[in-house]
């Protein structure tokens, strides 16, 4: 029997890679999770790198392959530690961060929650003294930091903003909208 029909279909080098290794070890080819990164400070090539591209919380290193290092803003490859991860098949798994699957269904309710928002809205929008929804949305992403009024610039608009309004106007236009910028009334300047 050959050295390579010997071999086991699991492989030895993802069991001791980061470790110290004796003769015995032989050829061998390992996958390794990779995840696109945007450094937030210079990076060097094998440096410990945490899953936000800073030096905080180490969850891999800076892809060891580069000749040059990353400087702040560039994207780079984080090679996550090996046996860290709790499932690979070229699409991983690791805790740091968010799995594919959840993202897929955070993205549906988001999509739910928009049209059910976008709704909301728009029947706020109709209401007597409310904002037409358009100019309700273009005013409210533009919020200035005084936090009292919401000016509509041109429509007639009067009145009280119930709190859950910026909750809508967070969903639907994706900006968070500070405490302290979440207008409590409408005006205009007509």
């Amino acid at each position: 029997m050959s050295e390579v029909e010997k071999r086991s279909v699991h492989t030895d080098a993802l069991a001791t890679l980061g470790t110290i290794i004796d003769d015995s070890a032989g050829r061998d080819a390992i996958h390794l999770a990779v995840h696109p990164v945007r450094a937030r400070v210079r990076l060097y090539p094998g440096e410990n790198v945490g899953a936000d591209g800073s030096k905080n919380d180490p969850v891999g290193i800076v892809d060891p392959f580069l000749r040059r290092p990353v400087n702040p803003g560039e994207m780079f490859w984080l090679v996550i530690y090996p046996r860290t991860i709790t499932s690979l098949r070229h699409v991983w798994v690791h805790p740091a961060f968010p799995d594919e699957a959840e993202v897929e269904t955070a993205n549906r309710v988001t999509r739910k929650l928009s049209g059910e928002s976008e709704q909301w809205l728009r029947e706020f929008a109709s209401k007597p003294n409310s904002p037409p929804y358009a100019a309700m949305i273009a005013a409210a992403q533009h919020a200035g930091s005084d936090g009292e009024y919401l000016h509509i610039s041109g429509d007639l608009a009067s009145g009280e903003i119930p709190p859950e309004f910026w909750d809508h106007i967070e969903v639907v236009t994706g900006k968070t909208i500070p405490t302290h910028e979440r207008a409590k009334y409408f005006s205009c300047s007509c």
